[in-house]
């Protein structure tokens, strides 16, 4: 959890080719490269067909850096991309990319591409993140499910962003966005976005508290417009409760989550989701449990679906795993969730049906 804290106050990022093609005379001893490498190969079921695929599971590469302005003051930067391994299809500045000051006392405010502070006030407590057993195949989504394009836990475009210096284990972070730079006429409803997120981290203990709401609008007035699966003038919001507790070998964390919508200008209903994951360490080696469960949407039954995944870790290094997990989706008579993957995610083949997954994988962070 803090290393996403420390991600969003003061700024990772990524290299790419225009990097690499800059002038002769451009001073780049404030760049830091750095990345992931994360692939798995991974045996899938439908729930009627089985597959068998190779996933590149957020795999990323990045630029960061920053410069010192003096009186405590500090530019920074960051250009960070999605690299797909399996498939070579690549974008510039896909993932985190802003610019904005910073400052030990008064904190970090940032314009550009960024994680909303309701999405970054729980990741660090899903211990099979960024795998195919990821916990936003049910949690952070739109009734149905959506794996990695949920409403909530989401990466927005045209942010600004304030982070509080940390204050006694203490963070603050508050994100906006502005989703309606095309509106053309008064009679056009401007979509937005509002983040907001509470975090604490110190010693054994952390804690969350998170809310967000997005105002789709009129469609096509930007951002906001058509967004991930909500219609015009839509809305979606969400608040979360997240904590964790390390004691030696042993970790526990949970998030528990409420959220309501309207699909289609009528109300959708909201759900009561919930995480518990946990994980002992023994060596080089750690066994980790986690339980996500989807509620019924609003008063409609059998709508929910619980996943469980149980993965086995092995540290070679500090910086390079091998894991093996499986996981699997029991989804009610009337849901049809899907197990969350960066590229060809595996959804239920229809309502009722149960999504499970085999899956062998190497992370290597550089």
């Amino acid at each position: 959890m803090k290393k996403k804290l420390i991600t969003l106050a003061v700024a990772s990022t990524l290299v790419t080719a225009a990097a690499v093609s800059a002038p002769a005379f451009a001073d780049t001893s404030n760049v830091t490269v750095y990345g992931v490498a994360h692939v798995s190969y991974d045996l899938t079921d439908n729930g009627v067909v089985s597959t068998n695929k190779v996933s590149s599971n957020q795999s990323r590469l990045g630029l960061k850096g920053s410069e010192d302005l003096g009186d405590g003051l500090s530019a920074v930067w960051q250009v960070e991309q999605q690299i797909n391994l399996d498939t070579g299809s690549n974008a510039l500045a896909t993932r985190n990319s802003f610019l904005g000051l910073s400052s030990a006392s008064m904190g970090t405010a940032l314009l550009g591409r960024h994680d909303t502070p309701y999405k970054i006030a729980t990741r660090g407590l899903d211990l099979f993140a960024d795998s195919i057993a990821d916990n936003r195949g049910l949690m952070g989504t739109t009734a149905g499910g959506g794996g990695f394009t949920g409403v909530h836990d989401a990466r927005l475009d045209n942010v600004v962003a304030y982070i509080s210096p940390a204050m006694s284990g203490f963070t603050g972070a508050i994100a906006h966005v502005s989703g309606a730079e095309l509106v053309s006429t008064s009679a056009q409803v401007k979509g937005n976005a509002w983040s907001v997120a509470g975090m604490y981290g110190d010693g054994p203990i952390n804690a969350s508290l998170a809310y967000q709401v997005v105002n789709v609008g009129t469609a096509n007035t930007g951002t906001m417009g058509g967004f991930r699966g909500l219609g015009a003038n839509d809305k979606a919001k969400a608040w979360k409760l997240g904590g964790g507790y390390k004691m030696d070998a042993i970790t526990v964390n949970a998030a528990y989550e409420k959220t309501s919508n309207t699909i289609g200008g009528a109300s959708a209903g909201g759900q009561n989701n919930w995480y518990l994951g946990g994980k002992y360490g023994f060596g080089n080696d750690a066994v980790k449990l986690a339980y996500t469960r989807a509620g019924d949407v609003q008063a409609t039954s059998n709508t929910g679906a619980k996943q469980w995944a149980l993965g086995y870790d092995h540290s070679m290094s500090k910086r390079t795993t091998l894991y093996a997990l499986y996981t699997r989706i029991n989804n009610d008579t009337n849901a049809a969730y899907g197990l969350a993957t960066t590229t060809g995610a595996t959804a239920a083949a229809g309502n009722g049906q149960d999504p499970s997954a085999w899956s062998f994988g190497m992370k290597h962070t550089f």
